[in-house]
């Protein structure tokens, strides 16, 4: 400042300058502001010495003091992270630990069942429960517990159940210790059924207040229930009239079901007369005579209700015969219903169903009553091509007034029948499909006085086999109506319907040869045969079937005494066997589905004539049987082939007259 005095701290004293004489305005105003600056020195000076003491308020040497330096907002951030870093892997390893290790026993608790995947209804077989401690304290207070499939039946087990056959308490398990649980029962269900097995394990780690869970399971199916089944029966019944269900059944080569209840659910209007078997010389439907008994034993047990027992190997049948009380709809279901029983003792007998039958009838309701059969036979069977079919239509009018002009019509529903055949000694109009008699063919259908009954025949033949077309239905459906005075024909003026489903066509193909296709000998010795002297001859057989799958496919022939089996045998499929106790050869197929296009088998045979067949033609093979079961139909198919001698017809090159030399 050019015009102010200025003072310095280290100028003369305040004194010194108060004692001046004069004092201008610079030097005023020069020292207000010295006084102003010393003023605030004293104030910071003051602010220090507060700063720099200790607790106790003396004054700390800043020579000899730390400084720390103040931690701001990012370092006091990174520290929270780090510690809820270190405290939430702390909570995770707890959790890992408590949750993972204990409660959800991923690593200390081993549960598994091992026991076959499949199985045939009623045989015996086990389950085993293996289980596990895989920690390294011991588990207490176990408890075991098993929920068996509905169609399970308990028979014992190692070690014996606690309670309920299904609970099994155990004090303690060590650490790595196992044990098992072995379950000896079986299952009764439908075939293809599927059954699940669960165990629930319920411990407590030692020195653990909490109890722990683990869960297993196991499925295990039901291939096949060892018993074939089949039933005949119409698909109509009348009012009032007894109708009839024929059952049969067989027990398979792997069949553990020894007996069954028979539970028949039926509508009101419905009646079970009787349950009687087929052949009563065979069995004893009250008790078994002494000794072994000799066949089915049927015993009921109320209402609708039967066991039957001692099925032995043979096809055992039975009949069932019912009467329906009245129309209350159009069609009623009778349902079968095969069922295993399960005795436990102390407890009501169980019932596990493991086949059942649904049997739909149409009820008719007709003052003339008619009723339709077929080669003997009012039932649902099987025919074979080119067979004949024996028709008998009886009728009888259960009204109270006669009825006058009556047409009956046999209505036949078919690609495959011959008309040309047909032999009716009545004269019958065919028309399409369908033969029909009125009172210009028949007289007495003029008038048919109440209770008048008849019985009318008449046949004609299935077409011989042909070429395969998939888009027909290869069956016969036959039925008869009836109409009156002109009168619309209605259901109820309407026979049973039977059903014959043409047999699969089967053919087999049988060649003796000396030559075969390229002239090449594959038989030995003398051609024609000679007394004395052996002759090997190849035989040859093919199977065709095209329509259905065939079951229990065999074909046998017993040979003469004087031809012998000379082995070089080969089969496609199957098996091809000799027993050389009776004489015979034996091609086993057993399944042929229509997919297998080729299925052949060859051997040959020694011919060694005696003196007593020189100049004579000798009988090779007396005729090979075919037997077959058609998957389709469930018909028995039987067919035994003309016998093969020694003019080798088959064979071109060795054909001849066959006399023995």
């Amino acid at each position: 400042m050019n015009n102010k005095i200025k003072i310095k701290q280290n100028s003369s004293s305040l004194s010194e300058f108060v004692q001046r004489p004069i004092a201008s305005d610079e030097e005023v105003e020069a020292f207000d502001e010295y006084a102003e600056n010393e003023a605030k020195e004293e104030e910071i000076k003051n602010s220090l010495i507060k700063i720099y003491q200790d607790d106790q308020g003396n004054r700390v040497d800043v020579k000899k003091m730390i400084i720390k330096a103040k931690r701001g907002l990012l370092f006091n951030l990174f520290t929270f992270l780090i510690v809820l870093f270190v405290f939430g892997g702390a909570i995770y390893g707890a959790y890992n630990y408590i949750y993972l290790k204990i409660i959800n026993n991923k690593a200390t608790v081993t549960l598994e069942f091992n026991a076959n995947k499949e199985v045939v209804a009623g045989e015996e077989f086990y389950y085993d429960l293996n289980y596990k401690n895989e920690d390294n304290v011991d588990m207490t207070k176990i408890e075991i517990k098993i929920t068996y499939p509905d169609n399970f039946i308990f028979l014992n087990s190692e070690p014996e159940p606690s309670r309920n056959n299904n609970i099994w308490e155990i004090t303690s398990l060590d650490a790595h210790r196992s044990d098992v649980i072995r379950i000896k029962g079986k299952l009764a269900g439908p075939s293809d059924s599927s059954n699940i097995i669960l165990a629930d394990i319920i411990y407590t780690p030692k020195n653990f207040s909490s109890e722990f869970k683990k869960s297993t399971s196991l499925e295990t199916k039901i291939n096949d229930i060892g018993l074939d089944f089949s039933f005949n029966n119409s698909s109509g019944a009348l009012i009032n009239e007894t109708n009839e269900i024929a059952v049969k059944f067989k027990a398979k080569t792997e069949s553990y079901i020894s007996n069954l209840r028979l539970n028949v659910e039926h509508p009101e209007e419905a009646e079970i007369i009787s349950l009687e078997l087929a052949n009563q010389d065979n069995a004893s439907s009250s008790a078994v005579k002494a000794g072994a008994p000799a066949g089915l034993i049927v015993q009921s047990s109320g209402p609708d209700i039967w066991f039957l027992s001692n099925f032995g190997k043979n096809e055992n049948e039975f009949k069932i015969k019912f009467k329906i009380k009245e129309k209350k709809q159009p069609n009623i279901n009778l349902k079968l219903k095969f069922e295993l029983p399960e005795q436990t003792l102390n407890l009501p007998p169980k019932y596990h169903l493991f086949y059942e039958k649904d049997l739909v009838y149409d009820v008719i309701k007709s003052d003339l009553n008619i009723n339709l059969i077929i080669n003997g036979s009012p039932f649902d069977q099987g025919v074979d091509f080119g067979q004949t079919l024996n028709y008998s239509i009886n009728y009888a009018n259960k009204g109270d007034t006669a009825m006058k002009d009556v047409i009956i019509m046999a209505i036949l529903e078919s690609d495959f029948i011959n008309w040309q055949t047909l032999n009716d000694q009545n004269n019958g109009k065919i028309s399409g499909n369908t033969i029909s008699w009125s009172k210009q063919e028949i007289p007495a259908l003029a008038e048919l006085p109440s209770g008048a009954e008849a019985v009318m025949d008449f046949s004609l033949k299935l077409k011989t086999q042909a070429e395969i077309d998939l888009s027909k239905t290869y069956q016969v459906k036959s039925y008869v109506q009836y109409s009156i005075e002109s009168k619309n024909v209605s259901l109820d003026n309407q026979s049973n319907a039977v059903i014959n489903k043409i047999n699969s066509d089967l053919n087999l193909s049988e060649q003796v040869r000396y030559f075969n296709d390229d002239n090449i000998a594959v038989g030995s010795g003398p051609l024609p045969p000679k007394v004395g002297q052996a002759t090997s001859l190849k035989v040859y057989w093919a199977i065709n079937n095209n329509l259905h799958e065939l079951n229990d496919l065999r074909i046998s022939v017993t040979l003469p005494a004087n031809i012998a089996w000379d082995n070089k045998n080969r089969a496609s499929v199957g098996s091809l066997d000799y027993d050389s106790q009776t004489n015979q050869v034996v091609w086993q197929i057993g399944r042929l589905p229509v997919t297998v296009f080729k299925a052949d088998a060859e051997f040959n045979i020694s011919i060694s004539p005696g003196e007593s067949d020189r100049n004579k033609i000798m009988i090779i093979l007396p005729g090979t049987n075919v037997a077959a079961i058609d998957s389709e139909t469930n018909t028995q198919i039987n067919k035994t082939l003309k016998a093969k001698n020694t003019m080798l017809e088959d064979d071109n090159m060795a054909s001849g007259d066959g006399i023995i030399q």
